[in-house]
């Protein structure tokens, strides 16, 4: 006996099933759409009971029926309305998924009113009424003469058990109906204990009694192994996840399917979900060959990569490459027609081979049609600019950027055009109003519209109050700076004509407008728009004939560049230079975890500068180790007084950890300061001049020691090696902007950064993404395990006394 007594208690021990609290969210939600299904049946036995009794009892006792009915229908009513959104929530489902093709729509989770504790606790409250109520009816009838009511009621007191047993998800509801009843008959039973039916009435209710007693102890059970199901199931869910996250490395589909192909590219045995999204049967689809199947491009083998028009290829292109020359691949997002549609396919294959022999492809599929039409909404959304209408500064850097690499193949001459409103009249009175200057700005996005569908070009709103036009040359003809010229007059002759308001008065703007020639190759955009931006500066200051132009593109003249020189010489020996801070934000927790210094040369005569350049002016100055370290004090006496768990961090040059007794240096301006070396991020920039060398392998192992972090700045351009990562002690790594912001443009971009995230895994340390400028970018980092991201979504940079340490509203940015 004890033995058994060992079995049923490892089998079922005592009290509720243990839920990590991880998992108490879903768990929670489970048992929500349990009580969701089950709560309806149990509301109608009470509803179908009370009538059935309540029409019986009329005959006798007709206040008692009465009283019967309208308490327990008034109650049943009264809560089933009060919660008639959580109680149709699954059924309303049901009918919707009916409504559209199977399996649209059977992974949409319920967005639920009331929490599980909440209907908890008001449908323990709905069992303790009624089962007061039923209570007072056996008790009530059994005090009336007639013996057909008697067993009436025990037989409808008897049959409210069973559907009881609907409620036992909660724990209690079972017990607040059940132990009234049970009350009621041992208080009829000793009423009626000595009369001449005392063996009858004892034996009826003895029934009850046992019948209650089990019904309990049946919703204790049924309860627990429920708790079990649901828990095993969530637990297993968890597992798959993580299990889908590691080798696919990439976000898990619903509906995924397999396919196969034999050694010649032929379709075999496909699944249910393949034929469905190809809308063909099985037998038309086997046999056929894949790539004709997918009307995907005819590649001969051992043909390279191809590129289009100097852009990297399609991933329908590369599905047909990586077939032709058996070559695994993940992740490929290709458009196939399905019954006259087009749909998006996520395909991932690899070749299989057998004692040496291709046996042909094994792969998954998913259809990510929607996921694809609204990647597409935000690509288009964080490339337009709203007010204008034209394409904003991104979009328009990405066309230029195109343009240029055509003009390798195809050269022409052309210019870059900048332009600057930047004096609004009203009425000829000069005015700031914002108003007056967003409806201004519309209607010269308007008109750059029609100006670009008539001179052919690419037109784009660069900045506040800037924008760009890059006129296209067709055909072999070329663009000269006399064309230019005539080209920057009309444009700004079109922009301020006055514009008309409804009330009669005049709106119009001053405009100027710097130009930059084009070389017929070996210019590089960024070098290209610093250019137009001082021919820009220097068209600024001209009172009349606006416009400037740069003629000499690839050197400054030696006048210009002197004068340049020796400001910033000046610049560093006065130390007129301002450190600026851009919060580092934690990804998944929206906690500011630090902040970047930046610096700024806000006093420059020469006009806007690029960082690139400003960099390579100091350190052709000779006074680069000077500027960095005087970076590095002022940095770190600002970090003082920010909360103890904030860092700094700041850029350093690679050829600085070559010199003797940097890392002693940078050591002693830690302990000037008074900060913590824990709180101190070194950003290591051009990484060519990083050489494995004593010094350095000295440096960076004493930094390492006290705690100062050492980050790869600019992960995956210029010199950022992966041997870097192996002889050096890095414990983070910034991905560059260029891969941050070409995510939704760009298959080869999102698989970088995809495949950087998973590298630093491996590696054990960390990622900081640059260039957060939209909400999609944001998400899709997040979704993959980006550490941490830095951008102007997140925060601009600003001095060290308008800092603010409050976490971001991360529930504003995960929302879909």
């Amino acid at each position: 006996m004890s033995r058994t007594a060992r079995m049923l208690a490892r089998a079922f021990p005592a009290g509720p099933a243990h839920v990590p609290k991880h998992l108490q969210a879903a768990f929670d939600y489970y048992r929500l759409r349990i009580l969701a299904l089950f709560l309806p049946f149990f509301l109608f036995a009470q509803f179908f009971s009370a009538a059935v009794a309540g029409v019986c009892l009329w005959s006798v006792d007709r206040e008692a029926a009465l009283m019967l009915a309208v308490c327990v229908e008034s109650l049943v009513g009264i809560w089933s309305f009060s919660k008639w959104s959580f109680l149709a929530s699954f059924y309303k489902r049901v009918l919707r998924n009916r409504s559209v093709l199977k399996g649209a729509a059977c992974g949409e989770k319920i967005e639920y009113v009331w929490t599980y504790a909440q209907i908890a606790r008001s449908l323990r409250l709905l069992n303790g009424a009624l089962g007061v109520v039923w209570g007072w009816f056996l008790v009530c009838v059994f005090n009336l003469p007639s013996e057909r009511i008697h067993i009436l009621a025990v037989i409808v007191c008897t049959g409210l058990f069973a559907p009881l047993l609907l409620c036992s998800v909660v724990s209690g509801a079972v017990e607040a109906l059940t132990l009234p009843v049970v009350a009621a008959a041992c208080l009829v039973m000793a009423q009626h204990f000595c009369g001449a039916l005392a063996f009858t009435i004892l034996s009826i209710f003895l029934e009850i009694i046992v019948c209650g007693l089990f019904v309990i102890g049946g919703s204790h059970l049924a309860r627990y192994l429920l708790q079990r199901l649901l828990l095993d199931r969530i637990e297993q869910r968890e597992r798959n996840e993580i299990i889908s996250m590691m080798t696919r490395g990439s976000d898990s589909h619903t509906g995924d399917w397999i396919w196969l192909t034999d050694a010649d590219g032929c379709v075999q045995a496909p699944s249910d979900g393949f034929c469905v999204l190809l809308k063909r049967s099985a037998e038309e689809i086997a046999g056929l060959p894949l790539v004709d199947l997918l009307a995907l491009p005819v590649i001969q083998p051992g043909r390279p990569l191809p590129w289009i028009d100097g852009q990297p290829m399609s991933d329908s292109l590369h599905f047909g490459h990586c077939l032709a020359n058996r070559l695994a691949f993940r992740d490929l997002c290709i458009p196939v027609n399905s019954g006259g549609e087009t749909a998006w396919w996520l395909m991932t294959g690899h070749p299989v081979f057998k004692q040496g022999f291709f046996q042909g492809y094994r792969g998954i599929g998913a259809d990510i049609t929607r996921q694809r039409r609204t990647k597409i909404l935000y690509a288009a959304r964080i490339r337009h600019d709203d007010l204008t209408g034209l394409p904003n500064r991104l979009a328009f850097c990405e066309k230029l950027q195109a343009r240029l690499l055509e003009k390798m193949t195809q050269p022409s001459l052309c210019s870059l055009m900048l332009l600057s409103v930047d004096t609004l009249l009203h009425d000829g009175v000069e005015t700031h109003d914002s108003v007056l200057r967003d409806v201004l700005f519309s209607e010269i996005g308007k008109r750059f519209l029609h100006f670009t569908k008539e001179k052919f070009g690419v037109a784009g709103r660069y900045g506040i109050t800037e924008f760009a036009f890059f006129p296209i040359a067709r055909g072999p003809v070329s663009f000269g700076p006399e064309n230019a010229k005539l080209m920057a007059l009309e444009l700004v002759a079109l922009l301020e004509q006055p514009l008309i308001l409804n009330d009669g008065m005049s709106l119009a703007a001053r405009v100027a407008v710097g130009i930059s020639p084009v070389p017929c190759k070996g210019q590089s955009l960024e070098t290209l728009l610093e250019a137009a931006d001082i021919a820009l500066h220097d068209a600024k200051e001209k009172p009349c004939n606006r416009y400037s132009f740069y003629e000499r593109l690839t050197q400054e003249d030696e006048e210009r560049q002197q004068a340049l020189l020796q400001d910033v010489k000046q610049a560093i020996q006065n130390k007129t230079f301002s450190l600026v801070y851009q919060p580092v934000v934690d990804a998944q927790t929206g906690e500011i975890n630090g902040f970047e210094a930046l610096s700024r040369w806000s006093g420059s005569r020469h006009g806007p500068l690029s960082i690139e350049r400003l960099i390579g002016l100091i350190e052709f100055s000779g006074q680069g180790s000077e500027f960095d370290f005087w970076v590095l004090e002022t940095a770190c006496k600002a970090a003082v007084d920010w909360p103890s768990h904030l860092w700094v961090a700041v850029n350093m040059m690679a050829s600085r950890f070559s010199q003797p007794h940097v890392a002693e240096r940078i050591l002693a301006v830690l302990s000037h300061a008074g900060l913590d070396p824990g709180r101190l991020q070194i950003e290591v920039t051009e990484m060519l001049d990083l050489h494995p060398e004593p010094a350095v392998y000295h440096a960076f192992q004493l930094l390492d020691q006290q705690g100062v972090r050492l980050v790869l700045d600019d992960f995956g351009t210029g010199f950022s090696a992966l041997s870097y990562l192996r002889l050096f002690p890095f414990s983070k790594i910034k991905l560059d902007t260029i891969f941050v912001q070409d995510l939704f443009q760009d298959s080869r971009s999102a698989a970088i950064v995809r495949n950087t995230i998973e590298l630093a895994v491996d590696l054990g340390i960390a990622v900081t993404a640059e260039g957060i400028s939209s909400l999609e970018h944001y998400r899709f980092l997040q979704a993959q395990g980006c550490n941490e991201v830095q951008g102007y979504l997140l925060g601009r940079p600003c001095p060290a006394e308008d800092l603010v340490w409050d976490s971001l509203p991360l529930c504003s940015f995960t929302q879909v």
